[in-house]
């Protein structure tokens, strides 16, 4: 199925070619645009909070990563959910002989945040040569699974997001509260106070989408994390899928 999806979604890329290629052009000028807002940021101080340039370099290109897996993957077919509540279209779904919540989740795959993905990585590239340092690869393995169950967390706090929309029908714009969430996330935790810096590692995990991967790629960051970071996103997954389904309890499709 996702296989049809993914062949779905390069279709509809290829009918619309120069949309394409613009905005791969676009996420690539604003992945520019953030590393000349830190070279400015950074001709004025040497770190902040503890962190050095190339640091907070690593920081921005795990926000971008962050940013392409999910415009990518799931991002705008959840943002759609309010739409098909209203519209009623949601009913063709749920008839649908497969999971909804995975219909829902992956059908349309945004392949023109390619080039945030490629944005993110260059970004990373340059970091590293800022940083003149080649991570382990003990560093690289643990970087990845942080990024992976960050994407995790995140993907679940939207999904819920989302699913709000069911008994706020004509809220259009609930992914405001899922962005916040990620916005807060672009910033290291090390410039709050000791209160808040527990309350995003410990309350609502917002650490660990970018500050806490960004860490273990440094080397900075305690394996035991990774369990810790396995273990909200399997809570936050597994809620989230509760959540769904006590929520189509209440849904009392467009013709009732």
């Amino acid at each position: 199925m996702y296989r049809a999806f993914l062949r779905s979604s390069f279709v509809r890329e290829a009918e619309f070619r120069a949309n394409f290629w613009a905005k791969v052009i676009v996420n690539l000028g604003w992945a520019s645009f953030f590393v000349i807002t830190l070279k400015v940021v950074f001709g004025h101080t040497e770190s902040i909070a503890g962190w050095s340039e190339g640091e907070a370099f690593v920081l921005a290109a795990t926000c971008y990563l962050l940013d392409a897996v999910i415009g990518t993957l799931f991002w705008f077919g959840l943002t759609e959910l309010p739409t098909m509540v209203r519209q009623g279209t949601l009913d063709f779904v749920l008839f649908k002989p497969i999971d909804s919540q995975f219909w829902l989740s992956m059908r349309r795959v945004n392949l023109d945040q390619l080039g945030s993905l490629f944005g993110g990585f260059a970004l990373m590239g340059y970091a590293l040569y800022q940083l003149d340092t080649i991570p382990s690869g003990l560093n690289v393995l643990l970087y990845f699974a942080m990024t992976f169950w960050g994407i995790v967390i995140y993907y679940s706090f939207h999904f819920m997001m989302m699913t709000l929309s069911i008994w706020f029908v004509r809220v259009d714009n609930l992914w405001v509260l899922s962005d916040v969430f990620v916005q807060i996330g672009r910033f290291p935790t090390d410039v709050f106070d000791r209160i808040l810096r527990r309350v995003f590692t410990y309350v609502l995990p917002v650490a660990f989408l970018a500050t806490i991967p960004a860490k273990a790629l440094l080397g900075k960051s305690d394996i035991g994390f990774l369990s810790f970071a396995a273990l909200w996103a399997i809570t936050f997954f597994v809620v989230g899928r509760f959540f769904w389904r006590f929520a189509l309890r209440s849904y009392t499709s467009a013709s009732s």
